[in-house]
């Protein structure tokens, strides 16, 4: 892709985590002007990666524009917290306190006043849309709109990693674009669409395997777990993915990955496990960063940074490729809203 000057447009992200989407944004020729996340170990990812971007460490509940003299922007990125949503929560949604977290991004917008962002990017996963048999749904879709906003259904998407991208990890989120009523007619933005063909290379081709990783990788035949991943290895083969999910062994042998989630730094549960020559194994942290679309030669980890935090701020980002292509159509959309406030001036 062939990066535009376009540095003029200005994006900032709200529960930034460790930068998916000021990295994708970035790509595609934006300025990302600040950054917020409350998580110390992950804002701490981030100005490793970021040294040149203001990264304010602080929860969005205290958070303001004015006292935290946040710059204006043209896009608000915000990947809100999913638990409330999640098929693998509670599912209370607005009832968790985590959930409300969204009320927040709507009273910081408001705070822009006029200069509020000509532009929304939000994410979260896949059920949000039929959370509480819409009803979460139908209450983003008012706040959004009562802030000055073009949001309806249509301009939420649910999108798969393994559909628009190359990548083999099976990835399913909700992206919502909205338009400021201010600057745009209508919400015209198009979503981009799936490749016809699958493009996917193979999740080996992420891996090392021509090496042995560090021990504290494997399960030691003393684990509890180890009987079930020889078990299930032993039927499947090494050439399959596995996941240990509380106390069954899961197998895929399509070629891809599972989804990559942030209780994968909780223990032994929802992290990736392969067969290599040397043993049975998780997947390394770096090995998981490829799956979301991170360059080794970009993404840096803190040296103090525990390997556990480091599976947790990777399943809790975004798969880069995929945002890029949500980023380049949204700077077009302003690039033609611009066009198109010329003409009319002429």
């Amino acid at each position: 892709m062939t990066i535009k000057d376009r540095s003029h447009y200005k994006v900032g992200c709200l529960f930034a985590a460790i930068g998916g989407f000021a990295l994708a944004f970035e790509q595609v020729g934006a300025t990302v002007a600040w950054a917020s996340e409350k998580d110390k170990f992950a804002t701490k990812t981030f100005k490793l990666n970021f040294p040149k971007v203001r990264c304010i460490e602080k929860d969005v509940l205290d958070l303001s524009v004015h006292g935290d003299k946040l710059e204006p922007v043209d896009i608000l990125t915000a990947g809100f917290p999913c638990q409330p949503f999640s098929v693998a929560g509670d599912k209370l949604g607005f009832q968790d306190d985590r959930g409300l977290l969204f009320l927040h991004i709507i009273r910081l917008i408001r705070e822009f006043g006029r200069q509020k962002p000509r532009m929304l990017l939000l994410e979260n996963v896949k059920n949000l849309k039929h959370h509480d048999k819409g009803r979460t749904f139908k209450r983003i879709q008012a706040e959004v709109q009562k802030a000055g906003y073009w949001f309806t259904e249509k301009d939420a998407c649910i999108m798969h990693t393994a559909f628009h991208t190359d990548i083999p990890q099976n990835r399913e989120r909700i992206f919502m674009v909205a338009l400021s009523c201010d600057h745009f007619a209508t919400n015209s933005f198009e979503f981009p669409k799936p490749f016809p063909e699958p493009r996917l290379r193979t999740v080996f081709d992420y891996l090392d395997l021509d090496h042995k990783a560090e021990s504290w990788y494997y399960f030691k035949p003393t684990n509890r777990y180890y009987p079930l991943f020889k078990e299930a290895m032993d039927a499947g083969g090494k050439e399959a993915i596995y996941q240990l999910r509380r106390n069954y062994v899961r197998r895929n042998m399509s070629g891809m990955c599972f989804t990559l989630m942030a209780n994968m730094g909780d223990g032994g549960h929802n992290q990736p496990v392969i067969k290599d020559r040397w043993g049975i194994r998780k997947l390394t942290e770096r090995e998981c960063a490829r799956l979301q679309g991170y360059k080794d030669s970009w993404l840096k980890f803190p040296k103090d940074l525990s390997k556990n935090q480091a599976y947790k701020q990777v399943g809790n980002s975004i798969t880069v490729p995929l945002v890029v292509k949500l980023a380049d159509g949204m700077l077009s959309e302003l690039e033609q809203q611009k066009s198109k406030a010329k003409a009319n001036v002429a």
